[in-house]
Parts: C-alpha cells; sequence; structure tokens
C-alpha cells in the first residue's frame, strides 16, 4: 500500500492462527507469522521488514515477547499487542 492511513496498524490485525499478518508501526513493516507445529504450543515470530526481532509466545497463562538485541522479556497477561508493542519499542 502506498497511501499510509489505509496501512494497517497492530490494532488493525489479529493474531494469525496460521501464516502471517502484517501491519505497519512508525513507518515500518512488521510481520507476525505462526510458527510451530499442531502438538506444539503456538508461538510467532515477528518481523521489521525481514529481520526477525521477537518470538511471541503464551506461557502460563501470560503473553510473553522476547527478543535478543538488545535481550530483554516483555509479559502481558491478556494482550498480546501489547507485547508486541513493547518489543519494538
Amino acid at each position: 500500500m502506498t497511501d499510509q492511513d489505509a496501512q494497517p496498524t497492530i490494532h488493525d490485525i489479529e493474531l494469525p492462527e496460521t501464516g502471517e499478518a502484517t501491519f505497519w508501526r512508525d513507518g515500518v513493516q512488521h510481520t507476525l507469522r505462526a510458527d510451530g507445529t499442531e502438538d506444539d504450543e503456538p508461538t510467532w515470530t515477528l518481523h521489521a521488514e525481514e529481520s526477525l526481532i521477537a518470538h511471541i509466545s503464551r506461557r502460563e497463562g501470560k503473553w510473553i515477547g522476547s527478543n535478543d538485541s538488545p535481550s530483554r522479556q516483555v509479559e502481558s497477561d491478556s494482550d498480546w499487542r501489547q507485547v508486541v508493542i513493547d518489543v519494538t519499542d
């Protein structure tokens, strides 16, 4: 999309069960990709343009986001979107 107002934000998408969902943040395209198999706990990878920036999962009732650069982890009880926003800040 070329019209910045028409580009979806994190609040316009749903967490994909399979495949991926794309959104824009601060003018940068981000992609959430569903990973794992049917036997695994659901996990997602978050990419900024094509670079892997974080892993997102749900454990013990909390959404978890972790990235390597800088190394940190954030948690949210109810909102996966907040974890995504936190790891991209």
